[in-house]
């Protein structure tokens, strides 16, 4: 039996900074939000942008929540996961993240001059 694929990528700008935290046994995790924005090619639509949350493990997360922050422009690349539980009415709910595999960190544009106030 051949194995299924399982790869996503994504490049995004960060909307929810990451929250480093630990599991019982000392694992290391964080959690934290991209947006990605799309374009549509027909006119008179508007462009679509999409949310995406991302779980980091082990030294992905510590690098993330180090440096990443609200606005920065990353790629991420990994596998998406999805988790179904039931909610306290008993209605089934369920969710789908990317957990990063890898993380990389797109050139921050720089200011020009003309662009801040004179004095």
């Amino acid at each position: 039996m051949s194995k299924l694929v399982n790869v996503v990528i994504v490049e995004g700008g960060v909307v929810r900074e990451p929250e480093l935290r630990y599991t019982a046994t000392g694992s290391a995790y964080t959690r934290f939000a991209i947006a990605h924005a799309g374009f549509s090619k027909q006119e008179g639509t508007a462009d679509q942008t999409s949310y995406f949350e991302v779980t980091a493990w082990g030294k992905i997360a510590e690098v993330c929540a180090s440096y990443l922050k609200k606005g920065r422009k990353i790629i991420v690349s990994g596998k998406l996961r999805q988790s179904r539980w039931k909610d306290e009415t008993g209605q089934a709910r369920s969710r789908v993240v990317i957990l990063a595999q890898d993380i990389k960190f797109m050139p921050q544009q720089r200011r020009s001059k003309s662009s801040f106030p004179e004095a």
